[in-house]
């Protein structure tokens, strides 16, 4: 058979062609939508044909063509689905969440218009590249020189399109500065890039803090105890204590002492970033993700001060946070249909609980990582009981669903938060030997649709605030506000004052007394609610 003779040039252009008209076709869409400018809307095809080409020259060598254009066009065709049809923003933080999906997370994103997609846009034309693309190489001066050539056109063409247009192109970019991690492949090799400098950085050595960390509370018969609630993909704007939000948390409202916070933000959009940075000494300004893979955090503090520390995992993993002390993976102990093909519901989390709770030594405090409203198998996160919201979205494929559909979907995921944590407080209240806390506060929030954007992770600069406006309640029972000398009333003054992830690290120590020079006062929400007479 005789196959087409390609020369490397050619073949590159091709590939630069493919990629900029159709596998941007998301890209292109969100520029169209975003930006009115003519000159801008005229030059960019262009422009992007001359950047892609430079980048696709760069990967083309002798040889390793065949092992890395077909891997590119099918990773590509992946991509470039997940962007055209939810938006979704590559980018470094993104490649590193995808990297730490589960495999029931990962399964959620199948479906027939996916496979279908990878199979005409990303196999197929690999395949058809491996079996037919003949390429026809010129001796190595000459195509190292047809390659500068190539390198140096692709740069003018970039340099003068830049210049005759420079006020187009910087006013749009910097309006927009996300629109580039919508740009396939090159979102996914810069970020990949990132990913793999990342991943070597991370490669020191452990750093350990608070080795001062000592406790100051004098000793007492009763034991103490905090269940912390890790939130998953919980928006506040949706979140029933919130004002003017959706009645999703009815069983809450029937506890008097839940304090609500409504002012919260997140550390980050995705969990990968938000759980590390939020258990850090480090807030989200100069949060360093490298830094905090190998840097112990405020779990290893408490167990280090002599704290029972427990971590029950329910979603894509700690992100390293519970590496150093107890942690139990729910899937491996789940009862029998608590568990589905994306994952296991919350309550499983309650399972063997109070028996843990019963048998703990001394104080401590047990970190309940939950599912929450994780996407876009909504659906998939609650029981039949609690489709309250109607009419539903029953999919994955959540940009096929009506708005309407979409959020009723998402309040049934937390009227089943809002049931578990009133199980779970419930179950503190049984505890009448212990003196019991709950806090809660999700990880990120999620964006619906707003704007065309779909999940979370976009980034943080970015970001709009359905994805890091986030709930957060605090419940105590009076005997733990007696002994911690902390005023209910107080707190429930303060608030509705501006709160973060910034805060738990502080809160921690200082709640349970922990001396320690890693200690900022000015962070700990509780401080100022905390004195000898405080039982009010």
């Amino acid at each position: 058979m005789i196959k087409p003779r390609l020369t490397a040039n050619r073949a590159v252009f091709l590939f630069t062609v493919y990629a900029t008209v159709l596998l941007n076709i998301g890209f292109w869409r969100s520029v169209w939508q975003t930006n009115t400018d003519w000159l801008l809307l005229l030059t960019l095809p262009i422009f992007m044909l001359a950047a892609l080409n430079l980048i696709i020259q760069l990967l083309f060598w002798y040889k390793l063509h065949r092992i890395m254009l077909p891997i590119l066009l099918i990773i590509s065709a992946g991509a470039s689905f997940a962007v055209m049809t939810q938006n979704i923003y590559f980018n470094a933080d993104m490649i590193q969440n995808l990297l730490q999906t589960n495999v029931s997370e990962a399964r959620a994103w199948l479906s027939w218009k996916f496979i279908a997609w990878m199979g005409l846009v990303g196999v197929l034309p690999a395949v058809l590249y491996l079996r037919f693309g003949n390429i026809h190489t010129a001796k190595w001066y000459r195509e190292l020189a047809w390659r500068a050539a190539n390198i140096m056109a692709s740069l003018a063409v970039i340099g003068i399109l830049a210049t005759f247009a420079y006020q187009n192109y910087a006013s749009f970019f910097r309006n927009h500065r996300g629109v580039a991690h919508l740009i396939v492949p090159s979102n996914l090799l810069g970020a990949s890039i990132k990913t793999a400098y990342n991943a070597y950085d991370a490669s020191r050595p452990l750093q350990t803090i608070g080795l001062d960390a000592k406790r100051t509370a004098p000793a007492h018969e009763r034991k103490r105890l905090m269940i912390l609630v890790v939130g998953e993909t919980t928006r506040a704007q949706n979140w029933g204590l919130t004002p003017n939000a959706p009645n999703t948390t009815p069983e809450l409202k029937k506890i008097a002492d839940v304090i609500n916070y409504p002012n919260v933000t997140s550390c980050g959009t995705a969990t990968a970033i938000s759980v590390p940075c939020m258990f850090s000494n480090m807030t989200r300004e100069n949060y360093n993700g490298n830094l905090a893979r190998h840097q112990e955090n405020v779990m290893d503090i408490l167990q280090r001060a002599g704290l029972y520390t427990s971590w029950r995992e329910n979603t894509g993993g700690c992100k390293g946070v519970c590496d150093r002390i107890k942690h139990i993976n729910i899937p491996d102990s789940a009862q029998a249909g608590q568990c589905g093909s994306d994952g296991c519901l919350d309550i499983a989390l309650l399972n063997q609980l109070e028996q843990e709770i019963q048998a703990m030594p001394h104080d401590g405090i047990i970190v309940l990582h939950t599912m929450g409203s994780h996407g876009p198998a909504y659906y998939q996160r609650y029981t039949p009981e609690f489709r309250r919201f109607t009419p539903t979205c029953d999919s994955n494929q959540i940009q096929d669903c009506s708005n309407t559909e979409l959020q009723n979907t998402y309040n049934n995921t937390i009227l089943y938060i809002d049931h578990i944590l009133a199980q779970t407080i419930t179950l503190l209240q049984r505890q009448t030997h212990i003196d019991s806390a709950l806090w809660y506060l999700s990880d990120h929030g999620e964006s619906l649709g707003e704007k065309g954007i779909y999940l979370h992770g976009t980034p943080y600069l970015i970001a709009p605030s359905q994805q890091t406006h986030i709930p957060m309640i605090f419940w105590a029972s009076p005997a733990w506000y007696q002994r911690a000398q902390l005023s209910p009333s107080c707190l429930k003054q303060r608030a509705t004052q501006a709160h973060s992830h910034d805060n738990l690290f502080h809160s921690l120590l200082g709640i349970w007394d922990i001396q320690t020079s890693e200690y900022q006062k000015n962070l700990d929400l509780f401080a100022p609610c905390r004195n000898p007479a405080s039982t009010a």
